[in-house]
């Protein structure tokens, strides 16, 4: 069996959007360890290039901002309790209560 190195979580938590879905690649125990303290390594880094898709991520105009694996400036569009619940949905992982179980 491969080793999964992707999930997907519920993100109706980031705007309230029913339906709303993020999949995250992997944290590997590496970035864990440098978040924090390696210049450069915080939130929105590994939100931005941990992100392989969304859907029901929206602007103020309702229309769906591009994900951040297509567009990296789309992380900047956000507003910060919208990248913080990102943050909590991504260091939660495949095991947490908003993660799509298969």
């Amino acid at each position: 069996m491969p080793r999964k190195n992707t999930f997907t979580v519920s993100a109706q938590s980031v705007q309230g959007n029913a339906g709303a879905t993020v999949t995250f690649s992997m944290l590997t125990v590496g970035e864990w360890q440098d978040y924090g303290t390696v210049p450069g390594v915080n939130d929105n880094t590994l939100i931005r290039d941990h992100i392989v898709s969304w859907t029901g991520i929206v602007d103020d105009q309702g229309q769906p901002l591009p994900s951040p694996a297509d567009d990296p400036d789309a992380i900047r569009k956000l507003y910060m309790p919208e990248q913080r619940a990102l943050a909590r949905l991504l260091f939660q992982g495949p095991d947490g209560p908003d993660a799509e179980k298969n």
